[in-house]
Formats: structure tokens, C-alpha cells, sequence
């Protein structure tokens, strides 16, 4: 994969996570989400935090370790906040140094891929990762050990898949989601 390739991913993951936020309806902010004892709003400012991580390694900025805490990133206006992290990733790419970046890049764009599925599955909304991403998604699973992607605080054990099922939907079970 290419460098620019990793820009491309991290500018339609960050698409990918604004407009499936943009359709949470006023009312299911403080809904479940299909991850347990998260609301959507929870899973929403989670993710809100891997963006901004995607953002400041691509600004060439210093980020924690860890997953991103949901009570550091709550905002009054997360479409805003959204869209102005967007917009300095689409600032900062021309000038990234994707090829020292591309390592660091490649768990939180599948972590916000995930998490965006979760945003439309919380809401039983079909939603399919774009091509190219899922593919790339798809490279990071077949990369990773099984026991490093089990571990504890990762990902669950993998979930049957429904006959039919597709590519996303594979994806997602095989990272420990439901899809049934």
C-alpha cells in the first residue's frame, strides 16, 4: 500500500464516520449502542477521540497510547467538532509524512471503521464499509496474530456469520460483532 493510499483511507474512514454521525437523530444520543454499557453518544465521542488522534499523528503531533476516554471528548456540537477535525486532516495530508506515519495510522482508521459500523448498527441502519476501506481493514485483520487481536481489551472472539452475509459484515463478525 502505498502512502497516498493511507491518506485516502484516513480521509474516507473520517467521511465514512462524519456522515453516519450527521444521521443520529436528536433523540438517540442517550440510546444504547450495540456496545455494552455505551450509549451512542458514548461510542460517538469514543470515536470523536480516535479521529482526532488520526488528525494530530497526521499534523506530525504527539498522541496518548490507549483508546480515547468518551468523557474527554463529549461536545455540545460533535457535527461541528466533526467537521473541523475533517477539515485540518484535509489541511495537514499534503504536508504528512505518510510513510513514518503509515504504522501509526493503520489501528486507529480500522478502529473508527468499526466504530462507525457500531453508530449504524445501534441504530439497526445497514451500513457497508466503501471498498477500498474495507480492504484495508481487511489487510490489518489478516496482519495482526489471533492473540494479539484477542487479547484482553481487544477485540472479542469472532461471531457466526449469517449465510449471504457481506464483506462488512464478515469483517465486523470476525472482529467479535454480532451481525445476525
Amino acid at each position: 500500500m502505498n502512502n497516498t493510499a493511507v491518506g485516502a483511507r484516513a480521509t474516507e474512514a473520517v467521511d465514512f464516520f462524519v456522515e453516519a454521525v450527521e444521521q443520529i437523530p436528536s433523540a438517540s444520543w442517550d440510546l444504547p449502542s450495540n456496545l455494552e454499557g455505551w450509549s451512542i453518544g458514548d461510542l460517538v465521542a469514543h470515536s470523536t477521540g480516535t479521529t482526532a488522534k488520526i488528525v494530530t499523528l497526521v499534523e506530525g503531533g504527539q498522541v496518548q497510547q490507549g483508546p480515547a476516554d468518551p468523557n474527554d471528548w463529549r461536545s455540545e456540537n460533535p457535527v461541528a467538532q466533526l467537521r473541523e477535525l475533517a477539515g485540518r486532516l484535509h489541511d495537514a495530508l499534503p504536508s504528512a509524512d505518510l510513510d513514518a506515519l503509515r504504522q501509526a495510522l493503520m489501528t486507529p482508521i480500522v478502529g473508527l471503521s468499526i466504530h462507525t459500523w457500531d453508530v449504524y448498527r445501534s441504530q439497526d441502519r445497514p451500513a457497508e464499509l466503501p471498498e477500498a476501506l474495507l480492504a484495508f481493514c481487511e489487510q490489518l485483520a489478516e496482519s495482526v496474530p489471533e492473540e494479539t487481536l484477542r487479547r484482553p481489551g481487544g477485540f472479542g472472539p469472532a461471531q457466526p456469520v449469517p449465510e449471504g452475509a457481506s464483506a462488512t459484515a464478515r469483517l465486523m463478525a470476525y472482529f467479535g460483532r454480532p451481525v445476525a
